[in-house]
């Protein structure tokens, strides 16, 4: 691109402009193999600047026009695509939409009624792409965690498509199919128990079994027995309710880890980009320091924004 070319074209309609394309595959460009060889972006900036003949701080500037003109359009097209775009490694470092959350949800709720794991289902979604294990895994966990009521209305949701999903809650797998009304079943059952028991005396009494007190005795007995066992399983499933209370709680201290563990990384990085700023400034002989002043405020101007 020659010096002085016209940075912007006119689109068809003369009411909208955009960056020359050969510029904006420049810049493309050498911002992407910065960000792999994890070196300041000032650097691209100063490589597009050679390539292009502009100065350092204008394609700085333009590419931060470029990247927040573009913000909106990335949004609407990720909204408009999660279904397709759960595996994308675009996704990456970006919020899940609501769309992409909901998509994830009931695809792992669904995939552990069929037996796969969570790490497997993540696994499978992330094409056996370790980054996106992780990141669908922690959303998973997150999910969980922090928005019960969210997680079981999507539950019932899908109960009521006739489709089995996992219950994280109770660790059961639940299906509406087949499932009949409870009243019908309980009325059912009530007639049906109170015919057993009454051809079942008749028929003891008829055949004159010695031990018929005893018999009915000990149907006492297991009667009682199973009646006490109802206190016994009240508090069993207490117990189940609390050890699921203090596993959502590991979910969610997991969760807050690995934000502060990113956070802590970025802050790492952000450092290291400072420190070399620093650095090379300094190590720059006296006479040439007054003269690097302008492009070292720029430098640290363009760490701080980026």
């Amino acid at each position: 691109m020659a010096k002085g070319q016209a940075l912007y074209q006119d689109t068809a309609s003369g009411e909208k402009q955009e960056l020359q394309p050969e510029l904006m595959s420049i810049m493309k460009e050498e911002v992407g193999k910065a960000r792999e060889r994890r070196i300041p972006i000032i650097r691209a900036f100063e490589e597009i600047a050679r390539r292009s003949g502009l100065k350092s701080n204008t394609i700085r500037n333009y590419y931060y026009r470029y990247i927040h003109a573009n913000k909106e359009a990335v949004r609407e097209s990720t909204e408009d695509t999660a279904g397709s775009s759960l595996n994308s490694e675009d996704a990456i470092g970006r919020p899940f939409t609501a769309a992409e959350t909901k998509a994830l949800m009931r695809e792992m709720l669904i995939a552990q009624a069929r037996g796969e794991s969570v790490r497997g289902c993540a696994n499978r979604l992330g094409n056996g792409d370790k980054r996106m294990l992780i990141r669908f895994q922690n959303k998973y966990r997150s999910i969980i965690a922090r928005e019960p009521e969210y997680v079981k209305n999507l539950i019932k949701e899908i109960e009521a498509e006739g489709i089995p999903c996992y219950n994280p809650y109770t660790r059961v797998r639940v299906s509406n199919a087949g499932r009949k009304p409870a009243a019908q079943v309980s009325e059912k059952s009530s007639g049906q128990l109170i015919d057993w028991v009454s051809q079942f005396v008749a028929n003891m009494q008829s055949i004159k079994v010695a031990s018929l007190d005893e018999l009915i005795r000990g149907l006492r007995d297991l009667s009682s027995l199973a009646a006490g066992n109802q206190g016994l399983a009240r508090q069993i499933e207490r117990h189940h309710q609390e050890m699921q209370d203090l596993q959502n709680r590991i979910l969610l201290m997991e969760s807050s880890l690995e934000k502060e563990r990113s956070e802590r990384q970025k802050t790492d990085r952000k450092l290291s980009e400072l420190m070399n700023i620093n650095r090379s400034f300094i190590d720059l002989p006296d006479e040439e320091k007054l003269s690097g002043l302008k492009e070292y405020i720029a430098r640290l101007q363009s760490c701080m924004q980026s």
